[in-house]
């Protein structure tokens, strides 16, 4: 994970806003109302989840899904956050080091051409977390998956898994 100063986090938070407001002011120009009543709350949802991202108290893990899009990447991710907060301040190396393995291998394994997508839900429950991956796009390796899953931490249980080349779901669980 890259460290970033104060200053780049800025800018980079301000692109990703101007984008936002850039997409609604355009489709206010069209007359698409109800595009741009859809853009506010796509916008709106996003800030909820990033809060409750946030709320975790893993400040590594949240770090690393947020800021995930200021780099280019071969994947588009998309996250949500569902229950209520916990506290993953003792897992956060843990958690931060996992997805980012899953993350490399997944960006080393797409096709480098293909519209991919991730997208990633979060379950929190009082005494674990369930992990939703959903990967949509042209996967030219699959093995990879197959390795990453049976190669869990302690911890870290694999409760479901569809692999396809273009389409893929995985369930984790992760023992509070």
């Amino acid at each position: 994970m890259r460290n970033r100063g104060t200053l780049d986090v800025l800018r980079h938070s301000r692109h990703d806003w101007l984008n936002r407001i850039q997409l609604i002011k355009a489709n206010l120009s069209l007359g698409r109302l109800e595009r741009v009543n859809n853009l506010i709350e796509e916008i709106v949802l996003e800030a909820n989840h990033e809060s409750n991202l946030t709320n975790l108290q893993a400040p590594a893990f949240a770090e690393y899904l947020i800021t995930f899009h200021w780099e280019p990447r071969l994947f588009s991710l998309e996250y949500e956050v569902i229950g209520e907060p916990v506290n993953l301040s003792k897992a956060d190396k843990l958690l931060c080091k996992w997805i980012s393995s899953l993350f490399t291998d997944l960006e080393n394994a797409v096709n480098k051409k293909a519209d991919n997508h991730l997208f990633l839900s979060l379950h929190i429950e009082e005494a674990e977390i369930r992990f939703f991956f959903d990967i949509n796009g042209i996967l030219e390796d699959t093995n990879f998956l197959t390795e990453w899953l049976q190669a869990q931490p302690d911890g870290f249980l694999v409760i479901g898994q569809e692999i396809h080349p273009e389409q893929s779901s995985i369930q984790v669980s992760y023992k509070l």
